[in-house]
């Protein structure tokens, strides 16, 4: 499968240097991007089940860290006046859980914009409103990548969540998670149905494993250098200057499985392509 990456003109350093951006959450158009509605931190299940596991443990740090008291009440004692108050502990968290979540949440936003870079491509080519948003209304090009490529698979095993093609769902409702279940397709696909038209497929990608770091604010620039076999079509827009349709024919050389293609107006509103050598 072919899958696209829009444009902008000034992006031709992508065909330049074989690298391309992986975007952080914040810096994307979109600004619900990794930001689905957070309805509890656990389930009361897996709150029930974290106690019953870990409280005894945690009893017996606790209980190691001030042995003073031992003195005044022995710690079979203490350790016994504790458990009394095991049964509290589920509730408790339940009364804590909203401002916990309110506290949290800019809190995972932050973490995923140091963190995590994404790259969205299309799986279509003749979108006018995607050229027109997205390659300066188009003066710029689409890159047809392979999906099939090595660059699309990174992942190093199968629980790993990053570096993989993932089709995005859309739907009409904000997705809503528990903040225990990072793993949640709704954190890494989900987006708006507004958004459908796009077809979007993306990958994500850890930012510390990017091949070149350019540091600007309030997002700095991650670049990961791709193979020129990873591409297999070059299309220049309806608008694009003969200079650069020109510059954008030298670079195409450089990528062998490559075809290149100029966006022409049919007798409609939708686009054809006409093969260019």
């Amino acid at each position: 499968m072919i899958l696209y990456k829009y444009l902008q003109p000034v992006r031709l350093d992508v065909l330049k240097n074989k690298s391309i951006r992986f975007t952080q959450p914040g810096d994307m158009n979109d600004p619900f991007e990794f930001r689905p509605r957070i309805r509890e931190v656990a389930s009361d299940a897996e709150v029930q089940a974290h106690v019953e596991e870990h409280f005894e443990q945690l009893i017996d740090e606790e209980l190691s860290k001030y042995g003073a008291l031992t003195r005044l009440l022995p710690q079979a004692g203490l350790r016994e006046l504790l458990l009394k108050q095991k049964a509290m502990v589920p509730e408790l968290i339940r009364v804590l859980q909203p401002d916990a979540i309110e506290r949290l949440s800019p809190m995972i936003e932050d973490f995923f914009n140091l963190n995590i870079g994404i790259l969205c491509l299309s799986e279509v080519r003749d979108s006018v409103l995607m050229w027109s948003h997205y390659t300066d209304n188009h003066q710029g090009f689409v890159v047809g990548f392979d999906s099939d490529d090595p660059f699309f698979c990174k992942r190093t095993n199968i629980n790993d969540e990053f570096g993989f093609l993932r089709c995005v769902q859309y739907q009409a409702q904000r997705p809503q998670v528990a903040l225990a279940d990072t793993t949640s397709l709704e954190w890494f696909q989900t987006k708006s149905g507004d958004w459908s038209y796009e077809k979007e497929w993306r990958i994500v990608r850890v930012l510390s494993e990017a091949d070149h770091h350019i540091d600007q604010s309030p997002f700095p620039v991650y670049l990961y250098d791709f193979g020129a076999d990873a591409v297999r079509e070059i299309i220049v827009g309806m608008r694009s200057t003969l200079s650069f349709v020109d510059e954008t024919l030298s670079l195409a050389a450089s990528f062998p499985r490559a075809l290149v293609f100029r966006a022409r107006e049919d007798s409609g509103y939708r686009l054809d392509f006409e093969r260019i050598d």
